[in-house]
């Protein structure tokens, strides 16, 4: 690796600051640096989660001075009516036998801007975000989209193609995209009163993470997508969020610094 690239660790950090502000909104993880393990940054991976398998592969590449940037500070649930597991302690401390540092923005990313998981979503499926919605933690998360779909099976097969897994279709609405309008809110939305907004805004398709009905919370929108004729889409908390840490790629290349995103496994039993 050149040792002449890379960014002082301090400075990277103020520059993520200036331009994802945290200081605007809440989060139920702690915001930003998570283990500070090296000064100077040669690369950075960027994650979804911080996973076992995720931090198991940064380590057995053998390299130091790197930072991890995830959007989850945890790894993935194995349902979404569990707790966050937590990152085993025998990694944390090779992280810093490594110099790895692990960074992670989830709200802070989750706000409207170019790299957030619900406009990244957006455009890899070829939509033009128009507004912004879904106000929680005091920033908005969701994105309205204009699009060039017809019918709701051409959106699913598209999404289809975009994540390599098949999605889960809650067809409480018409089959046409009315308006060729479509709503994201990538990972999990939880507030059901989002529906009588998307149904007064005239659109009758929403794309999200999380829909399966066996989790607890998702009784009311289930009820709340039927009752105002909303077209439900669920595509995994993973795969709905990794296109935002795939374009984050870019943003840490023009930084100067060499960067590569990590896949992981989506879990098909949130939708």
């Amino acid at each position: 690796m050149n040792i002449n690239v890379g960014m002082n660790a301090n400075d990277l950090y103020k520059t993520l600051e200036d331009y994802f502000n945290p200081k605007l909104c809440t989060d139920i993880f702690k915001i930003g640096l998570q283990y500070n393990n090296t000064d100077f940054i040669k690369k950075i991976y960027t994650s979804t989660f911080a996973s076992v398998d995720v931090l198991k592969r940064v380590l057995d590449k053998n390299e130091n001075d790197i930072m991890i940037f995830s959007h989850h500070p945890v790894p993935q649930k194995p349902d979404e009516n569990s707790p966050y597991p937590e990152i085993p302690l025998y990694l944390v401390e090779k992280l810093k036998e490594s110099r790895i540092s692990l960074f992670s923005y989830h709200i802070p990313l989750d706000g409207h801007n170019l790299y957030s998981p619900s406009y990244s979503l957006a455009l890899a499926l070829g939509l033009k975000p128009y507004d912004t919605f879904y106000f929680q933690n005091g920033i908005e998360m969701g994105e309205l989209c204009e699009s060039t779909y017809s019918n709701i099976n051409e959106v699913v097969i598209h999404l289809e193609h975009l994540f390599g897994h098949a999605v889960r279709l809650y067809n409480y609405g018409d089959e046409e995209v009315k308006n060729k309008r479509i709503a994201i809110v990538a990972g999990c939305a939880k507030n059901p009163d989002m529906y009588e907004y998307l149904y007064i805004k005239g659109i009758n398709t929403f794309i999200t993470g999380v829909t399966n009905k066996e989790i607890t919370w998702t009784q009311s929108i289930h009820e709340q997508a039927k009752v105002n004729g909303i077209n439900l889409i669920g595509g995994t908390h993973f795969s709905t969020e990794k296109f935002a840490l795939i374009s984050l790629v870019k943003f840490f290349e023009g930084l100067g610094i060499p960067c590569e995103f990590l896949d992981e496994l989506p879990n098909l039993n949130d939708i």
